[in-house]
């Protein structure tokens, strides 16, 4: 409680003042780096949107704050042996918000709507495989799939499987109205300003939560949401961009979080263009790129050089050997592929100020090989609507696109298969590259068709070298989350996929 707080409920005692209402304990404001798309994270690409709605749609199964899946919804469960049936047993005594119970049939009507590709929800990919959701009692549920894959358990975890109350998908706009069984409840979303969540008092934990409302502002511009931070009209920034993290940890009121991410960087190279088909050119792009500087020059420092595509926090990972910088190598790989004078592009981007410094430093970058690069940064709706809406392989007009991408399953699988499998192609899912690699496809699907830990190890590590081997992008850095949060408060931070987490909010008084 801050020390107004504290001073005027003082004076309301000793004064023998009633209190109609309750004092609120704590108010929690956050500023967010993006405008909020949807409330339904079953439709939604955006962490932003995963991350307002934590509080309030919460999942079967979700990690700690290093990845690891713990409990939520779910108390346990397992997979058989052929990776094709997998069994949750569910929390009892949980309510919805709505006041509808929580039960196998709640959290089927949620599985059902995953995978029915027919909704064209933007995570229908992930439970394509589904076939029946079954529930053998009112606190099991089981998943049977049409094909083994090995990572469902992981997939479940997925910040977008959330389990919405079965009574509001019948009956309300879910991308505007969500219910959930989280520790917060949704109160109103006036697009462009702010979210508001108010502390659900019958939460299932009895212990949380510890704050009495949640609002959410979308502060696109960076060094507004520090101010705003330093002046305490939020405690809370996510997505700190590093060059401001030294105004934070200069300010005795503030903090500075920092954690390894798993979020790999990258600017994609469209492989249907003639002049990237050439494996030469590829990997002339990779070496002629400084990515120690990149790191330096986009997030001061605080980031490593990708050594394979999938960063070293993603479960299967298998370093691969940096590409390193060498000018001299890549001049004469171009020259080989007979692009000695080199040629033009267009790369696509962010138009906000990280976005734009990695857009130029690329283009200078490749001039070093004597590549004309046009720069394009765009709105960040925008390119999605390029990427993921109306663009057609065949005539996409791009010849690379910068674009970063976090596994939000932990696993290795939800990166190497969206990004680099051939089904991946935007705008289906991610693949930019329009890569397609029968070895690396083969490998993806031989780490699926078992539940055997070494086995999707051995398939992953094949992928990842070939991968690595065609360079299909420019891999450029694995950047650490930061966050600003105000000291005293607890239980807010940033994971490493990009998401952040508030329900155990509390200030320490």
């Amino acid at each position: 409680m801050t020390f107004l707080k504290r001073a005027a409920l003082s004076a309301m005692l000793m004064a023998g003042t009633a209190l109609a209402t309750p004092v609120l304990a704590e108010d929690l404001k956050i500023a967010m780096d993006q405008i909020f798309q949807k409330m339904d994270p079953h439709n939604s690409n955006y962490n932003v949107d995963y991350s307002v709605a934590s509080g309030v749609l919460e999942r079967l199964i979700t990690f700690d704050a290093n990845m690891k899946l713990v409990p939520q919804l779910a108390t346990e469960w397992e997979g058989s042996d052929d990776a094709k049936t997998f069994t949750f047993k569910l929390r009892e005594g949980v309510t919805f918000h709505d006041g509808t119970p929580f039960d196998a049939a709640a959290v089927k009507a949620n599985f059902d709507r995953l995978a029915d590709q027919s909704q064209n929800l933007a995570k229908n990919s992930l439970f394509k495989v589904v076939d029946t959701v079954e529930t053998p009692d009112d606190y099991t549920v089981v998943l049977n799939l049409k094909e083994p894959f090995g990572a469902m358990i992981n997939t479940v975890a997925h910040p977008s499987v959330v389990i919405h109350s079965p009574k509001a998908l019948e009956e309300l706009d879910v991308q505007k109205n969500p219910v959930g069984t989280g520790p917060f409840i949704f109160k109103e979303w006036i697009p462009g300003e702010r979210v508001v969540l108010e502390k659900n008092d019958d939460y299932w934990d009895s212990e949380w939560p510890k704050v009495d409302t949640v609002t959410f502002y979308p502060v696109t511009e960076s060094a507004t949401r520090v101010s705003m931070l330093l002046s305490d009209e939020v405690q809370f920034v996510h997505v700190l961009p590093a060059e401001l993290s030294e105004r934070v940890e200069n300010d005795d009121s503030a903090e500075v979080l920092e954690v390894p991410g798993i979020t790999v960087w990258t600017a994609s190279l469209n492989m249907l263009k003639d002049k990237f088909k050439d494996q030469r050119v590829r990997r002339a792009f990779n070496l002629a790129v400084d990515q120690e500087a990149f790191i330096d020059v986009v997030y001061s420092g605080h980031g490593v050089v990708p050594d394979s595509p999938i960063a070293p926090d993603t479960r299967f990972y298998e370093s691969q050997g940096a590409f390193g910088t060498d000018l001299e190598e890549a001049r004469a790989l171009m020259k080989e592929a007979g692009h000695e004078d080199g040629f033009d592009v267009e790369i696509w981007g962010i138009n906000n100020s990280t976005g734009v410094r990695m857009l130029q430093f690329l283009q200078q970058q490749l001039s070093q090989i004597n590549v004309r690069a046009k720069i394009v940064p765009m709105e960040g709706a925008t390119r999605s609507e390029k990427l993921f809406s109306s663009v057609d392989p065949e005539t996409a007009e791009f010849d690379m696109v910068m674009g970063g991408w976090s596994p939000s399953t932990g696993d290795a699988d939800w990166h190497l298969r969206p990004v680099y499998a051939t089904e991946g192609w935007v705008p289906k899912i991610y693949n930019m590259a329009f890569y397609s690699n029968e070895t690396v496809d083969q490998a993806i699907a031989d780490a699926l068709n078992t539940g055997d830990a070494d086995a999707r190890a051995e398939a992953y590590a094949t992928a990842q070298k070939q991968i690595w081997e065609d360079a299909p992008a420019v891999w450029l850095a694995i950047e650490n989350k930061m966050a600003g949060r105000k000291k005293g408060l607890s239980g807010v931070f940033q994971m490493p996929d990009g998401t952040m987490q508030y329900a155990k909010a509390e200030y320490q008084n």
